[in-house]
């Protein structure tokens, strides 16, 4: 059975998303002692977390705002984003 484009899209997602969560991980660990670096890593790192979560519960893709798709060059370029372009601009 093929998978469909939308979950090959979220899968690939995933896969970078966890590597993304490792990379973060192991810059947090290396910016001991910059408490600013390691503020920005944490809030990266959350979003992360945050994305792979919604992959994991089928609501990746989907404005947490308003609830309708978010734009899929949005996602390419930010995969943790969470909001759709018009419910970002309104905040």
């Amino acid at each position: 059975m093929l998978a469909l484009p939308k979950d090959r899209f979220a899968s690939d997602c995933r896969r970078e998303l966890v590597q993304l969560h490792t990379t973060l991980k192991q810059e947090l660990l290396a910016a001991s002692g910059s408490e600013k670096k390691q503020a920005a890593l944490l809030v990266e790192l959350r979003a992360c977390e945050e994305a792979i979560k919604r992959i994991d519960n089928g609501y990746f893709g989907l404005c947490k705002v308003c609830g309708e798709a978010i734009e899929l060059n949005r996602l390419k370029a930010e995969p943790t984003t969470s909001c759709c372009l018009s419910c970002e601009s309104k905040n």
